[in-house]
This record gives C-alpha cells, sequence and structure tokens, in this order.
C-alpha cells in the first residue's frame, strides 16, 4: 500500500516580546538591558545613578509642596519643582532613546546590574611577563600595558552560572586567607603548649584548604591569591527582580506551556504510529 507523502506545518514562532528572565538566588528576575561594552557600561552606570537622584530629589520636593505650611512656602517650592521636572524630563527623555527604558519605569522597583561575563587580568613582574611568552599557546594580546603595571589575561568568564561560582569561590578563598592569618597571630601570642598545639592543628587544616582551593582555582581560571587582578567586566544586564504575583503569572504562563506541548506529543503519537503501520503494509 501506498500512501501521500504529508508534510508538517511549519511550528509558529512564539508571538509578541521575548522576555529575557534570571533566576538571582531565591528571586526571579527580568532582563531591562544587556551592555556588552565596557564604556557603554561606564555611562550608563553614570547616567542612571545621575538621574536615580534626581527622581528622588523630585519626589522629595513634591512631598514638601504637600507638607507646605504657607502659600508662600508652597508657590516657592513649586516653581523649583517645575524647573526641576523640566530639566529632568528632558534628560530621561534622552536617556530612554539611548537606553530604551525611562527612570520613573522603575522607580519603584528593585534592580540590580548583574555581571554575566568578566575577563580575569593579573598583575605580574617582567619575569613572569617572559615566562609567560615562552608557552607555546601564549598571544601577545594576553599581556597588556597600563601605566606601569602588565596585566595578564588569564581567563574569560561566561554566563551568570559561572560568574556567580567565581565570585562566591574568591569570597571563600578569602576568608580562608583570612583564618590562615589570625591563626598565624594566635599562635604567636600562645603562652602554653596546650594552646600551641591546639592552635597549630587548626592552622594546619587552614593551610591544607587555603592550598587546596588556591590550586584549585589557579588551574581552573588562573586565579590565585598570590597576585593582585584587575577584574574587566565583559557583560553585564540590567534587571528588576519580579513580585511574587509576576512570579506565579510566569509559573502558571509555563506550566501551560508544558501542558500544551504534552497534548500536542498526545496527539502526533497515533499519526506516527499509523504512517508506521501502513508502511509496514
Amino acid at each position: 500500500m501506498t500512501t501521500a507523502a504529508q508534510t508538517t506545518a511549519p511550528t509558529e514562532a512564539p508571538k509578541g516580546p521575548v522576555i529575557e528572565l534570571l533566576p538571582l538566588g531565591q528571586n526571579l528576575a527580568r532582563v531591562v538591558l544587556t551592555i556588552s561594552n565596557q564604556g557603554s557600561l561606564a555611562r550608563f552606570q553614570q547616567e542612571v545613578g545621575t538621574l536615580g537622584q534626581q527622581f528622588a530629589r523630585i519626589q522629595q520636593l513634591q512631598q514638601r509642596i504637600q507638607s507646605a505650611l504657607t502659600t508662600v512656602e508652597r508657590d516657592a517650592l513649586t516653581k523649583v519643582g517645575e524647573s526641576e521636572v523640566k530639566d529632568f524630563n528632558e534628560k530621561d527623555a534622552l536617556f530612554a532613546k539611548v537606553w530604551s527604558f525611562s527612570i520613573p519605569a522603575l522607580a519603584n522597583r528593585q534592580t540590580a546590574l548583574v555581571n554575566t561575563a568578566l575577563r580575569l587580568m593579573a598583575v605580574i613582574s617582567e619575569e613572569e611577563a617572559v615566562k609567560a611568552r615562552a608557552s607555546k599557546d601564549f598571544k601577545e594580546e594576553q599581556i597588556v600595558i597600563r601605566g606601569d603595571r602588565r596585566l595578564l589575561q588569564t581567563a574569560e568568564i561566561r554566563g551568570l552560572e559561572f560568574v556567580v561560582q567565581f565570585e562566591q569561590f574568591v569570597k571563600v578563598l578569602q576568608a580562608r586567607r583570612d583564618a590562615f592569618l589570625q591563626l598565624t597571630e594566635l599562635l604567636k601570642r600562645a603562652t602554653t603548649d596546650e594552646q600551641k598545639k591546639s592552635i597549630q592543628t587548626q592552622l594546619d587544616q587552614a593551610t591544607e584548604l587555603l592550598d587546596k582551593g588556591n590550586k584549585e582555582m589557579a588551574e581552573s581560571v588562573g586565579y590565585s591569591l598570590t597576585h593582585n587582578y584587575e577584574i574587566e567586566v565583559l557583560e553585564a544586564k540590567f534587571v528588576f527582580l519580579l513580585n511574587q504575583e509576576e512570579v506565579n503569572q510566569v509559573q502558571n504562563l509555563f506550566a501551560n506551556s508544558q501542558q500544551q506541548q504534552a497534548a500536542a506529543a498526545t496527539l502526533d503519537a497515533p499519526k506516527v504510529e499509523k504512517r508506521l503501520t501502513e508502511k509496514k503494509n
């Protein structure tokens, strides 16, 4: 038996704007803006900080106008407020053209600038630079001269999950170093053999943990507590945290999508089975 060829209708692309969400600890955040240029990032941070402060001043001024005790005071504050609002609106309009959102739109939201890609640059000596250049995999652009400092690129870390892991482990490593230094000082001040023995045991354990962590970080991303570093942000995302109602909406949309996919798979299964049966016949 022969069967006519069946064409599968192309899957429609999702309608509407694509919304990017990021998990931040126990919270869920919506991405407003992604910046992958260091100059643009510095400009954005300056502008959002300056305009945010100006908008806060306007809100405080409006409260003072409402609580003014005399007409003279209210009129004076209103005049100042009108001038401030006009200046802010002009600047905010320019800001919105560049960054695609306005400051008042997120005034009452909890926002954050989240790093999603980093470049690690170790401060090295001339001897270390010579050693690095001797490596067969070395590329000259890995070494950057800034003033009187030589910087060696040791790694690029990309992806929110990996950036968070790196930042957390750096904190752990620094805490281990602090514990090592504190125990070293305590050992110097110990007066009895019993104290010295107890502290030495703790110091040995702290040293082992510190050396282990330092070795792991050095091997994975070239980060070591023996060097100072400059960390360059290659990409950052400006986000606002969703409230519980918005989180519930996202969860419901996801659940509905899963149900629709499951239902579609169930409907397609008999068709596939039928085509296979006809082919055998």
